[in-house]
């Protein structure tokens, strides 16, 4: 096994690159040495996150893409195989968030955020198949700690998520014989910018300061703080890597302990 770069010249394709952890995951999966395919909907995101990685060394190649959109999503496959021959890694970080209590919610918004979160992941991994198996490669669905603690109103955001939990288990088992690995990542509280946007609002809204609702944050996490988005990116690169080969089907605690305390 070797110590180098995790992601040597690995093709790997991110969807829903964003300016939290898709972003920094970006960034780590190019100073690992892997080529890029980056797919978002905002094409002036896409092409701001393409120079940064370019301008660590990273061949990559960014394509906008609606994962709610099949043909799309397919286009965004095949995109990195014509750029660059094959895929070895596919992340699945795209998701919808609708925030509302269950009996006050538009359950079309919720159909949507399916659309994105869950049938999207599955189109593209499906899209994917041939050239995982080609490449004997991995696929990471980021999930979130949400399908393990409910939240009161994010029923919208969590159970999309949860279906995809038990897709990458049965889908684990699956494409097993085909050489692919399926691992989720269940990402709590992150400390980035997407956390940051608002927080001072989302205080308010509890009736504390920011430093008060901070600290709360922080006492409900065992490591007494709440994980950067870029810590918990390693991960995906983990499970990315020859150094998960034996690992399929987990879905992996990303939240500094969080999930043991409900």
């Amino acid at each position: 096994m070797k110590v180098g770069p995790l992601l040597d010249g690995k093709v790997v394709v991110i969807s829903g690159v964003g300016p939290g952890m898709g972003q920094q995951l970006a960034k780590l999966c190019a100073e690992q040495g892997a080529k890029l395919v980056l797919g978002a909907r905002s094409a002036e995101f896409l092409n701001k996150v393409l120079a940064e990685v370019q301008a660590l060394g990273a061949e990559a190649i960014a394509v906008p893409t609606d994962v709610a959109d099949v043909a799309a999503c397919k286009a965004l496959i095949q995109a990195a195989v014509d750029r660059f021959g094959g895929i070895d890694g596919l992340v699945n970080s795209a998701y919808r968030h609708e925030v509302g209590l269950f009996a006050e919610s538009d359950l079309q918004a919720w159909r949507k955020a399916f659309d994105v979160t869950f049938w999207g992941a599955l189109e593209l991994i499906q899209a994917a198949i041939p050239h995982l198996e080609k490449s004997k490669g991995a696929v990471v669905n980021v999930s979130t700690l949400s399908t393990r603690i409910p939240t009161v109103g994010l029923g919208g955001y969590g159970i999309p998520k949860a279906a995809l939990d038990m897709a990458t288990r049965q889908l684990a088992t699956e494409l097993g014989g085909r050489g692919i690995r399926l691992n989720g990542t269940l990402m709590g509280w992150m400390d980035g910018e997407p956390m940051r946007h608002g927080f001072d609002d989302r205080a308010k809204a509890r009736g504390k300061t920011p430093e008060q609702w901070n600290a709360e944050l922080n006492a409900m996490i065992p490591i007494g703080r709440m994980p950067t988005d870029e810590e918990c990116a390693r991960s995906v690169v983990f499970c990315l890597s020859e150094w998960a080969a034996p690992v399929t089907g987990a879905l992996l605690m990303v939240n500094g302990g969080q999930y043991t305390n409900p």
